[in-house]
């Protein structure tokens, strides 16, 4: 069995019943004298609905086991859901 990393989920679509996930790896990449990481498509997993929503319940028991152990807050905290970061200015780099 192939195991691949990922950095995280680039992008959810639903189309004709099947969801369709895209995940991402991060890759450094020279842009003048900078190092910026840029997200980088590495495959796409493809599940019926009904699939989808079962892996769903299983992540979510996940979720508690992480807040139960102290890793992650628990659901619904203003800890669990921070805010998003200001948008990045074109004119710093």
């Amino acid at each position: 069995m192939t195991t691949y990393f990922c950095d995280g989920l680039r992008e959810v679509s639903v189309v004709n019943g099947v969801v369709r996930l895209e995940f991402h790896r991060l890759e450094a990449v020279q842009r003048g004298g900078n190092r910026e990481l840029q997200p980088v498509a590495e495959f796409t997993l493809a599940l019926p609905v009904q699939g989808f929503v079962q892996a769903l319940g299983v992540l979510e028991g996940v979720r508690q086991r992480f807040a139960e152990q102290g890793l992650i807050p628990p659901a619904g905290s203003p800890e669990a859901n921070p805010p998003p970061p200001p948008p990045k200015s074109p004119n710093f780099s």
